[in-house]
């Protein structure tokens, strides 16, 4: 079995800068992930606008997979399938070839994915109108048409939109709470939002870009809003079913970390969009994986 002081799953941006900051302060340090980079980025473009990386600090993730290529003995391009935590501490990784590692510390940031709508146009426009993230895609529809489907989430995402957008037609999810009035009664203020309560999303239309999204009502009316762009704002899914038995979680899924990045279970830190730090940008995944590594440092001394 292979023995380390560090043993990082997940090579998102999280996973990475964890990963560097733990060779540096020069531990027996092993990265498990299928591959480097994680869901990092796809490239984001409108009719008009030239195709853009639509997420900050790509290129800074880049030069940490290049530096770990170059450096790291132990990139081991697996999925770990289970842990065990040994009783005097420390942790036992079973990989997806039955093979055995063992760490006095372990680093998860393994990482979340969207909650589709699993309609027809979805996954054909996504980066072409089709968006998951508001906070990263807001600034590309000034003065266009916007459709924003989700529930009391989706309310900042169409408040973000109202100030840049020329329409936001607002999908509010069937069995989806909007939360307080108030919130509600101040978004809708807004003369460019109109609310759709009681239809359903049947798919999205386009040719290279979204041009529309279909919609059925309760009463089986049909109707197609003309739209360039379509956020699916459900929020993400953590990818935590490796520790979701070993480690407290919120009502969502996310692992819950202090500010150094501790889990409640002492030697396992987590990073990056698994936790339920706040928010979804790789900049604050990238400085969540260094302080976990400075934290298992401090822990390992």
């Amino acid at each position: 079995m292979s023995e380390y002081d560090v043993v990082v799953i997940g090579g998102g941006p999280a996973g990475l800068a964890a990963t560097l900051y733990a060779l540096q302060a020069q531990l027996r340090v092993a990265l498990v992930a299928p591959g480097l980079g994680g869901k990092l980025s796809y490239s984001f473009q409108l009719r008009g606008l030239p195709a853009v990386e639509s997420a900050w600090g790509v290129d800074l993730v880049r030069q940490f997979e290049a530096h770990i290529e170059a450096k790291l003995n132990a990139f081991i391009p697996q999925e770990a399938t289970y842990i065990t935590q040994y009783n005097g501490g420390g942790f036992q990784l079973t990989l997806a070839d039955t093979s055995l590692l063992s760490a006095r510390a372990l680093i998860v940031a393994t990482g979340a994915q969207p909650q589709r709508l699993h309609v027809r146009g979805e996954k054909e426009f996504q980066g072409h109108g089709v968006s998951f993230s508001a906070i990263s895609h807001t600034p590309f529809f000034r003065g266009r048409n916007v459709a924003v489907i989700g529930g009391k989430r989706a309310l900042n995402a169409v408040a973000k939109l109202g100030a840049l957008a020329n329409r936001v037609y607002f999908i509010a999810a069937q069995d989806h709470d909007l939360g307080g009035a108030h919130l509600v009664e101040k978004v809708l203020r807004n003369p460019k939002v109109y609310l759709f309560r009681d239809w359903e999303v049947q798919g999205i239309s386009g040719d290279t870009f979204v041009t529309g999204v279909d919609l059925v009502a309760v009463n089986g009316e049909t109707r197609t809003l003309t739209v360039e762009g379509v956020f699916v704002e459900f929020g993400l899914l953590p990818n935590n079913e490796l520790v979701r038995e070993l480690v407290a979680c919120d009502e969502e899924g996310h692992i819950l970390v202090n500010h150094r990045c501790e889990t409640n279970v002492p030697g396992l830190f987590a990073a990056g969009d698994v936790t339920n730090v706040y928010s979804e940008q790789v900049p604050v995944a990238i400085g969540e994986g260094v302080k976990a590594a400075l934290s298992a440092w401090s822990y390992l001394a």
